[in-house]
């Protein structure tokens, strides 16, 4: 219903800003890692996620389209409401998280508070067959540079787990040598060229 508000930050907490919109003072809960970065009257834009139940509604919000996707995709597992997702997001940079989600480290995900090793495992599992689930086809369509490593296509996967498009991706793997790189190796190098972008 809100894909993003701009604004004038007009207060701050330990988990939500107050940001004004034309004189309307919009309540959102951010990661602790989005907030850290934020100060009182920074004009800034914030992706939302508006979550309604019977008896609440609130807005989620994000610095970036990606931390927003990244976030909507966590709330599709069992068990793992906006709180939880929140509460993953501000612990774990979304670089890390992608990776233990390609790599299946659940040794990553458990170490984050509140989330068990039974949790983690769902949230790999369901996360990453959901992903691969919608992403097969597109993935099997991209014609990117020939390498004979297979972890291309999974690392691929993972990164759009992250809300990064096809394109993107394609863009940045096509200059990248891959050859002999590991699932995580690979990510990590996407990665660090997207925030060149």
């Amino acid at each position: 219903m809100y894909a993003f508000f701009y604004g004038k930050i007009d207060s701050i907490g330990t988990d939500k800003v107050i940001l004004d919109v034309n004189n309307i003072g919009y309540e959102i809960n951010m990661p602790e890692s989005d907030i850290l970065s934020l100060n009182v009257g920074d004009n800034i834009k914030i992706y939302t996620y508006l979550h309604v139940r019977e008896d609440d509604m609130r807005l989620f919000g994000f610095k970036t389209n990606e931390g927003l996707e990244f976030f909507k995709k966590l709330i599709t597992v069992s068990g793992v409401g906006p709180k939880v997702a929140i509460g993953i997001i501000s612990n774990v940079d979304t670089e890390s998280l992608c990776v233990s989600i390609a790599t299946e480290n659940v040794t990553a995900l458990k170490s984050v508070p509140g989330i068990g090793p039974k949790m983690a495992q769902k949230i790999i599992f369901e996360l990453k067959d959901k992903v691969l689930k919608e992403q097969t086809e597109k993935i099997n369509n991209m014609k990117v540079k020939e390498t004979n490593n297979k972890n291309v296509e999974e690392a691929m996967t993972a990164l759009e787990v992250l809300g990064y498009t096809n394109k993107q991706i394609k863009e940045i793997i096509c200059k990248l040598d891959l050859e002999n790189d590991s699932v995580e190796t690979i990510i990590r190098k996407v990665l660090k060229e997207m925030q060149n972008f």
